[in-house]
């Protein structure tokens, strides 16, 4: 009778802590991908301006003049607003910028167009996430306002991005989202409104704390 006991306890123990560990963590550097736009949870794009519609990126690859890096462009190397990602093991540098393995870089467009690195919610949870930005244009330095947006409203972090290799970090609490609610990180062009030297690295981790 006590083992009975004894093992219906550790059953519901270890039921118990595989419903409270995280059933999914969702990471944009090591999640990122060329092959789809959308990438499952992920979406890369650009909006026009404050307000107006989310666009996809629609090219994606690499540039010969830039080795280890993979893009998301509006067109084939050349769109000035983009997403791209360090697919090596150590820091890539080019011109006046250097990319480090943990972020994505996102660059905003010469009209003050805001490149958006999206992830959208698969399923109603908790979810907690990490945020991190920091310029990486070494020239300029980097002068960008960069944001997180829930649901292309809600406004959860706006910030001065006014230096190279200074991160900011953002660790909000646990928040409940629905299907399809949507995690934005947007960069524009800064105070300065001029997109040069503006590459700015993002890097965002969602955690979840399992589906509801």
């Amino acid at each position: 009778m006590k083992l009975l006991k004894v093992v219906s306890i550790t059953i519901m123990l270890l039921l118990a802590i595989s419903q409270a560990a995280p059933a999914q963590i969702y990471d944009a550097v090591k999640d990122f991908s060329t092959q789809s736009n959308p990438n499952g949870v992920w979406s890369y794009g650009y909006l026009d301006s404050w307000g107006t519609p989310f666009t996809v990126y629609t090219w994606a690859g690499g540039c010969s003049g830039v080795p280890g890096v993979s893009w998301w462009d509006t067109s084939v190397c050349s769109g000035p607003q983009q997403v791209a990602h360090n697919d090596t093991n150590k820091q890539v540098c080019y011109a006046t910028w250097c990319l480090p393995v943990s972020y994505l870089l996102l660059h905003p467009g010469p009209n003050g167009q805001l490149s958006v690195l999206r992830w959208t919610a698969p399923y109603p949870g908790n979810f907690v996430m990490r945020v991190k930005f920091e310029g990486l244009d070494w020239s300029g330095p980097t002068s960008t306002y960069v944001y997180v947006v829930l649901n292309s409203k809600r406004v959860l972090l706006q910030a001065a991005i006014t230096s190279y290799k200074w991160p900011l970090s953002f660790d909000p609490k646990p928040i409940r989202l629905a299907p399809g609610d949507t995690v934005d990180l947007m960069v524009d062009w800064g105070e300065n409104q001029n997109y040069s030297f503006d590459s700015t690295g993002a890097e965002l981790k969602i955690w979840s704390l399992g589906q509801q």
